[in-house]
């Protein structure tokens, strides 16, 4: 019996193991694909992706394995006429939904894990029992001859072979315009000290500055061609005869850092500020010399020594601003989401800053559900919050008639039954909304989490602001991700969304110089009303075929 038992142990050694079961499967690249999703769950159907030339479309793939795979890797065998990189999709804890959302608007309840952060990290752990996604980028330049393009995708785990999936992408005579007219801007906290926090820094040292190239190349790629810009962070302040001077080396660095990137207008920083949160009082940080130094304070609004400020640095700004010949690409922040008591204020040293900036055009954002006359006059471009203006739409037309502009912006709002980009939302959701600018004749975007991250970016996309007032909505203040290895962000699959919708608006833009009617007519099919959009992703592909049709 001892012995029938070694015989038959030897056996079982020496059979191979059974292979893993692993599973893949197309899915579309607006559907998000979460870790419980059994093997084919939301399978697209076999028909090439769309792209226009100029333009970028992603291929999305859904994997799972039975079994833990150490050292999961991608082959991708691309068309030799695009450009195509791939990454897989990583998951972040949303645990609370916008409070203000009904529960049909979102992909599910939290507390659940969310896909987002594009990881580039390659071969790396496949859980087992965990339903993952692969995403392919693909970039057509503009002189790709239209039609039908194969590539391949294998996957493989320590060298093995688990599965090999094809894809067809379709390039159409459709091209998306060289020229951005789109203004788009996502808020970034880049300064060395809060940039420190997740990158290994010396100040303002070589890595500092290549990691501002990284990031600016990131959303210049995304589409993002807007840079708030700390112009009195910036300035380097010094005493010449008793009066401080200002020298701007540092920001012309910056700008030409963004100019090489792509991103070439200025978005001048906020001169007017608040001492805390939303509904703390308005300040005015300044530079002011006490003891023979230079200080940096918040004073006061009634304080003369604000005045005095704005009236040194702004005549400095402005003339360096005429050197550099940044005239036609500058806008000048007065004051952030101005609102209650502070109108009178507002006008007053938003008066001082234009007499001072001539020329200059004024943005700010704002909400137009209250009273706005104290704008006329004073600011140039409003960028209204998104749900504000719903039967507001004849004040904005009054103000671009008169030679305004108007962008929209989104930040913690709207929620309910609007567009936004949280990461609890569909991804139609996000990419609408430049759809929505085409569709009610808006010229820009902002937003103002573009990198507030939290000390753990990855595990916690909520951070509470306001002196602890408010949980901000999942997402709402980061569109990437860190990376900290290679000094530089990842995308996210928002940002990716995002960008695909910026092309939409120009290609919509294109199309109504030759027929306005058909542009109309897509615009108004794809955004109805205010919270009337096509929800349903097959819904919109047609729309977007009838975009891009030949």
């Amino acid at each position: 019996m001892f012995i029938a038992r070694l015989v038959l142990t030897a056996i079982l050694i020496a059979l191979p193991a059974a292979a893993a079961q692993f599973a893949t499967w197309p899915v579309d690249a607006l559907v998000k694909v979460f870790p419980q999703d059994a093997p084919g769950a939301n399978r697209s159907p076999a028909t090439p992706t769309l792209i226009a030339r100029n333009g970028h479309a992603t291929v999305q793939f859904a994997i799972r394995s039975d079994e833990r795979l150490k050292k999961f890797n991608v082959t991708l065998t691309a068309p030799p006429a695009l450009q195509c990189q791939f990454r897989h999709v990583g998951y972040v804890p949303v645990d609370t939904n916008p409070p203000g959302t009904p529960v049909d608007e979102l992909l599910r309840l939290a507390p659940s894990f969310f896909p987002d952060p594009l990881l580039e990290t390659f071969p790396y752990t496949l859980f087992a029992h965990r339903t993952e996604a692969i995403w392919i980028t693909a970039f057509a330049p503009a002189s790709t001859a239209p039609g039908l393009y194969s590539g391949k995708i294998t996957f493989e785990n320590e060298g093995r072979q688990l599965a090999a999936e094809s894809f067809t992408i379709r390039v159409t005579s459709a091209t998306v315009p060289a020229t951005q007219t789109l203004k788009v801007t996502n808020w970034l906290s880049l300064s060395a000290a809060n940039l420190a926090r997740f990158y290994k820094l010396d100040g303002e040292d070589a890595h500092y500055w290549q990691l501002l190239a990284n990031i600016a190349r990131l959303m210049a790629d995304h589409k993002q061609n807007v840079i708030l810009t700390p112009v009195r962070a910036l300035a380097t302040p010094s005493i010449q005869n008793g009066k401080i001077i200002y020298d701007f080396s540092r920001l012309d660095r910056w700008v030409q850092l963004f100019d090489a990137a792509g991103i070439h207008t200025i978005e001048g920083s906020h001169l007017l500020g608040r001492l805390g949160g939303y509904d703390t009082p308005m300040c005015i940080p300044a530079d002011v010399i006490e003891n023979g130094q230079i200080v940096s304070k918040s004073l006061a609004t009634d304080d003369p020594r604000a005045a005095e400020h704005l009236n040194n640095f702004l005549p400095a700004l402005y003339t360096h601003i005429r050197r550099k010949g940044w005239q036609n690409r500058y806008l000048q922040h007065i004051h952030d989401e101005p609102h209650g008591n502070e109108t009178a204020v507002y006008r007053r040293y938003a008066a001082l800053i234009r007499k001072n900036l001539p020329g200059i055009p004024t943005l700010d954002a704002i909400s137009l559900d209250r009273d706005t006359s104290f704008l006329d006059g004073m600011v140039d471009v409003w960028v209204p919050i998104l749900g504000s203006f719903d039967t507001r739409m004849d004040q904005i037309r009054a103000h671009t008639a008169q030679g305004g502009q108007c962008w929209f912006y989104t930040c913690i709002y709207p929620q309910g039954r609007y567009l936004n980009r949280f990461t609890d939302l569909p991804l139609l959701k996000t990419r609408l909304l430049h759809w929505f600018n085409y569709r009610h004749n808006l010229t820009g975007f902002l937003h103002w989490g573009g990198n507030y991250w939290t000390q753990s970016p990855f595990d916690n996309v909520q951070p509470v602001i306001n002196e602890g007032t408010t949980l901000l909505p999942a997402g709402d203040n980061a569109i990437i991700y860190p990376s900290p290895d290679n000094y530089t962000a990842l995308s996210s699959v928002r940002l990716e969304a995002m960008r695909d919708g910026l092309e939409d608006y120009e290609l919509l833009a294109a199309l109504a110089r030759q027929n306005p009617e058909k542009a109309r007519q897509l615009a108004q099919t794809a955004i109805p009303n205010f919270t009337d959009y096509v929800r349903d992703v097959s819904a919109f592909r047609k729309l977007q075929a009838e975009l891009l049709a030949d």
